[in-house]
């Protein structure tokens, strides 16, 4: 549209008086085609800026093919995939026919239909212990062979400050929100390596661009996984020599799980529904795209460069809104 309006104001007959044209004079005339001149401009760059972005994350692929994704023949594991945000993710591969393996220490949600459940196993494992990890995974590959699609995705929160918080909760969030990240890729990374195909997604948080108070431990792990992402983006490519390899990041910004059952009140205008962000996780999958899914304020990245007053009066405005008195100690809760 601003493309076309510029040409059409160019290509305006000469006879045409600016005033007969427009009802401008010479000079506002003459303003009106600078403005949008470098509209046009900064509509341009924006696009190459996407297209270059989108290039980017497809590893500097010129094609994305998705033909060598058959759903109904894909298995994913998904860490954490009881409740919340995992149970809503299983339900939504499910639906395309993906056959599903849930790693986590809590039960199988009964939320899910008989015909969910045949496309859905349950293996119990403490996400926290590598032997364990490899236990599940040995019986899983056993059962079904070994998965095209890694989304981990269980993390817990403890709402305490610093100096308020036990080893033994800092540990076992650390263990599960980070470490357990590790282990899964570890376990099962080789086989899509060998195979030169998988997508491996990690469930970040909006907490991870903005660290706030008496939720230290939860947003150090949650900027941790983006090193992780980027790392292990950046290994696929140049260590492995396997970009077909897809990796995803998500930052949901407040969702309604049990995590975050005491603000729902509080912020129950801007909650988002489990099954919103799961959509948009597994369409990431379907999509055979790598990338960064910003849930959430697009401008929240940008808090990082920003000036330190400016940095310093964000946080501030965020100081009071995790409770100390609400802890959380269940394994498994997701993000």
């Amino acid at each position: 549209m601003l493309a076309g309006a510029y040409v059409a104001l160019l290509q305006a007959p000469s006879s045409y008086d600016a005033p007969t044209f427009l009802p401008l004079s010479g000079d506002p005339y003459a303003l009106l085609i600078r403005v949008l001149k470098w509209t046009l401009a900064a509509c341009l760059i924006r696009e190459i800026n996407s297209m270059l972005n989108a290039w980017a994350e497809n590893r500097w692929l010129v094609t994305n093919d998705k033909s060598s994704w058959q759903w109904n023949q894909e298995l994913a594991v998904v860490t954490g995939g009881s409740n919340g945000i995992g149970a809503a993710v299983v339900k939504e591969l499910v639906s395309h026919g993906v056959k599903v393996a849930v790693l986590d220490i809590q039960s199988l949600s009964e939320a899910f239909q008989n015909d969910e459940s045949d496309l859905v196993s349950f293996y119990q494992c403490d996400l926290t212990s590598r032997d364990a990890v490899h236990r599940a995974a040995e019986a899983l590959r056993s059962d079904h062979g070994s998965p095209s699609i890694l989304i981990n995705n269980a993390g817990i929160a403890n709402s305490c400050s610093i100096l308020d918080l036990s080893p033994k909760l800092l540990q076992t969030l650390v263990g599960l929100n980070l470490i357990s990240h590790w282990y899964i890729v570890q376990e099962f990374l080789p086989d899509m390596l060998a195979k030169r195909k998988g997508h491996i997604m990690s469930t970040a948080s909006m907490a991870a661009f903005l660290g706030m108070a008496n939720a230290g431990d939860y947003a150090a792990t949650k900027a941790a996984l983006t090193a992780f992402h980027e790392t292990l983006t950046q290994e696929l490519k140049h260590r492995y020599k396997v970009p077909q390899i897809k990796t995803s990041i998500v930052y949901p910004f407040w969702t309604r799980t049990r995590l975050n059952v005491s603000l729902d009140g509080q912020f129950r205008k801007t909650f988002h529904e489990v099954k919103d962000v799961a959509k948009i996780m597994v369409n990431q999958i379907i999509a055979a795209r790598s990338g960064q899914l910003i849930l959430g304020p697009k401008l929240a990245p940008f808090v990082r460069v920003m000036p330190m007053w400016l940095q310093e009066a964000v946080r501030d405005t965020q100081a009071y809104i995790i409770p100390p008195e609400n802890v959380t100690t269940a394994v498994g809760v997701d993000s």
